[in-house]
C-alpha cells in the first residue's frame, strides 16, 4: 500500500468513526486508527500481554477483530484495570496510537507482573559476567550513550542456535530473558533494561532506574525511550543499527562517540555473520549479535584447540 493511499484509508477510516466521542470504559467495540505499517503486529505485541499471563494472541482471545488498517478494539474483553486508562482523549470515535499507548505507559507493568526491583530480578534470574551460564557482552551502540553490558542465558542461547540449526529461524524459547546494564563513566550501573519472551512469541519490555525500581523510560543520554512502546517500535521494525550493521568490521563512530561490539577480534566471524545475518533479519525481534558472537567466540576456541565437545556438535549442526 502506498503512503498516499495509506493515509486516505485512515483519513476515511477516522471519518467514518466520527459518531462523537465513545466511552471506552462501557463501549463493546472501538475502532483503532494506528497509522502503522503493520497494525496487526503492533497490537499482538502490545495487547498479547494483556491476554494471558505468558501472552497469547489478542485477536483470539476476542480482545481485538478485524485485520490491516480496519482493527477493532473490544475494551470489555480487557482487564478492567486495564480499561480505566483508555479514553477517547480526542474525541474523534476511535482510539489512535497516542491513546491505545496509555496501555503500555501506565497498566503494561502491572499487567506482565514484572520483578518490582533489580534486586527481584536477580533473586529470579541471577545473571553475572562471571557466571558461566550467562553469556555476557559489551557493546556500544545507538539505543544509548552508556556502554551496556548484555546477558542471555548460554542454555537460551543454545536452544535458539539449535532451532536455527532446524530451520533456519532463530528463536528464542519461551521465558528467555535478555537483560542489559548500562554503565556510567565509572563503571557503575545507571539503569537495567530487560526483555523477556513471551509463550506468545514477542517480547516484554522493561526499565529499572537508578534506584533499582521498575521506571517508565530510559534516563541515560541522547533521549529517554519509553518502555514497552518505543521498545517495540525499533524491535519491530526493519530499520539497521550499529554497530550491528556493520559487523564484523568496525562501525563508524556516533555522535556520542564509538559504536562497537568490545569482544576479541577472533569472535568476528565473517562466516557466522553470514550464516546467521541475525540483525538484518530479527527473526524472533532481537537486535543484539548474540548467535553470530557465542558462535565465533565458539570457531574462535576450535582454531586454538580448547573447544568444549557439546560447543563442536553445535558447529556441526550448524554446518560449520
Amino acid at each position: 500500500m502506498t503512503p498516499a493511499l495509506r493515509a486516505l484509508l485512515l483519513a476515511l477510516l477516522a471519518l467514518a468513526a466520527c459518531g462523537g466521542p465513545v466511552d471506552v470504559q462501557t463501549a463493546e467495540r472501538v475502532p483503532l486508527v494506528l497509522d502503522h505499517a503493520n497494525p496487526e503486529r503492533l497490537v499482538r505485541s502490545l495487547l498479547g500481554g494483556f491476554a494471558a499471563a505468558d501472552g497469547a494472541d489478542p485477536f483470539e482471545a476476542g480482545l481485538v477483530s478485524g485485520e490491516g488498517d480496519g482493527l477493532v478494539l473490544h475494551p470489555q474483553a480487557l482487564p478492567a484495570d486495564a480499561r480505566a486508562v483508555l479514553s477517547d482523549a480526542d474525541g474523534d470515535g476511535a482510539l489512535s496510537w497516542d491513546e491505545l499507548r496509555a496501555l503500555a505507559d501506565e497498566a503494561y507493568y502491572a499487567a506482565r507482573a514484572l520483578p518490582p526491583t533489580v534486586e527481584a530480578l536477580r533473586a529470579a534470574e541471577p545473571y553475572a559476567a562471571s557466571d558461566t551460564a550467562w553469556f555476557a557482552v559489551e557493546v556500544s551502540g545507538v539505543m544509548t550513550a552508556a556502554r551496556r553490558r548484555v546477558f542471555v542465558r548460554e542454555s537460551a542461547l543454545r536452544a535458539a542456535i539449535t532451532a536455527f540449526a532446524d530451520d533456519r529461524r532463530l528463536v528464542y524459547p519461551a521465558g528467555t530473558w535478555i537483560v542489559g546494564e548500562h554503565l556510567g563513566d565509572d563503571g557503575a550501573v545507571v539503569e537495567t533494561t530487560v526483555k523477556r519472551r513471551r509463550a506468545d512469541g514477542f517480547w516484554d519490555f522493561g526499565v529499572y532506574g537508578a534506584d533499582g525500581r521498575l521506571a517508565p523510560a530510559t534516563a541515560t543520554e541522547p533521549r529517554p525511550l519509553r518502555a514497552p512502546a518505543q521498545c517495540t517500535g525499533c524491535h519491530l521494525g526493519e530499520r539497521r543499527y550499529e554497530p550491528e550493521a556493520s559487523f564484523p568490521r568496525a562501525a563508524p563512530d556516533g555522535p556520542f562517540g564509538v559504536r562497537a561490539y568490545h569482544v576479541p577480534d577472533a569472535w568476528r566471524s565473517a562466516e557466522a555473520t553470514a550464516l546467521f545475518e541475525e540483525h538484518a533479519r530479527r527473526d524472533d525481534g532481537v537486535l543484539g549479535l548474540y548467535a553470530t558472537l557465542w558462535t565465533g567466540r565458539a570457531l574462535a576456541a576450535r582454531a586454538d584447540g580448547t573447544l568444549a565437545p557439546r560447543d563442536a556438535a553445535l558447529l556441526a549442526r550448524l554446518g560449520l
